[in-house]
């Protein structure tokens, strides 16, 4: 369960705009749900047809795939005609990071001690790019714009703050732990700053999406190629909360915030179509190299790997 003060880190060598359907993510996705730990090179032609199983092209199936070489996610060999790629064994481990994150995400609200991190600074016009990479640092962080280059978050990320200024050599910058004082009896709305709003939509229209599904899925009413899609855009869909929600602690949140149905959607999709969808990897692997096939496994969210 992430903790107040150590947000995780939020990148995997995936661009953050992409979404669930963006042939890297779901490679990346895929290759992390049923290749756990493997570092054992793939065909290329293997990666071209699962991801041929989302609607990818073979031309944008191949351009994630060298994308994600170039990125060093996956390395390139040559065994005769036939190009094989398979993820270095500093990827996987980033991999079973990250979909441990997947999984604990969610589960529980942070306890909140009622302060606040502030950041205050002032950066000249002529050093505007580290401006930019300086707000774009404080919402990796989870910090909000509140007014004018006061930026802050109820997490306690005054360390985490204070090493992101040190790198980008900001100096006219100040960093506390603070209180809010209620002006005529009423607490600061801070909705607004965090895009809550935004947030719930998000969340439910996920559960639009996918709460149809959760029937079939935990009656087994799905074939393997059905259970595959399906459980691999769940997963996507769920990884890209951990970018747009600041985890705020639960009394600043509406009383019907969304995150524990949307959690409770992914969950009942992601654990019940685990088998189903590993058969359908392994087929399409199987096309190819049946021992590779035999590699393939799933994980729910109980046990980590199955």
């Amino acid at each position: 369960m992430p903790q107040m003060g150590t947000r995780p880190g939020t990148t995997f060598g995936i661009p953050r705009s992409a979404t669930g359907t963006d042939p890297q993510h779901l490679l990346a996705t895929l290759l992390g749900d049923y290749w756990w730990g493997n570092t054992e090179a793939v065909p290329s032609a293997a990666l071209v047809d699962l991801l041929s199983e989302f609607g990818t092209t073979e031309s944008s199936a191949r351009q994630a795939i060298r994308r994600l070489t170039a990125r060093g996610m996956l390395v390139a060999s040559k065994h005769g005609r036939s190009t094989f790629y398979a993820r270095p064994q500093s990827t996987a481990e980033a991999t079973e990071t990250r979909l441990k994150r997947a999984m604990n995400f969610g589960l529980a609200y942070p306890p909140w001690d009622g302060r606040w991190t502030v950041v205050v600074f002032s950066v000249p016009e002529e050093l505007r790019d580290v401006r930019r990479h300086l707000r774009m640092g404080l919402r990796e962080l989870g910090f909000a714009l509140l007014q004018e280059a006061v930026w802050i978050t109820p997490h306690d990320y005054a360390e985490e703050a204070v090493g992101l200024l040190k790198r980008l050599s900001v100096g006219t910058a100040t960093v506390m732990r603070s209180d809010f004082v209620p002006r005529d009896g009423r607490s600061p709305d801070v909705s607004e700053a965090f895009e809550l709003h935004a947030l719930e939509a998000e969340y439910r229209l996920f559960i639009a999406d996918f709460a149809g599904h959760v029937d079939d899925a935990v009656g087994g009413r799905l074939d393997p190629a059905h259970a595959l899609t399906l459980r691999t855009r769940v997963m996507g869909r769920w990884l890209g909360f951990r970018f747009t929600d600041p985890e705020l602690p639960r009394e600043m949140l509406p009383a019907d915030w969304p995150r524990d149905s949307a959690r409770a959607v992914f969950l009942a999709i992601y654990d019940s179509l685990g088998a189903p969808a590993e058969r359908r990897f392994s087929e399409i692997v199987g096309r190819y190299d049946a021992s590779l096939a035999a590699l393939t496994s799933h994980h729910v969210s109980g046990d980590g790997e199955r």
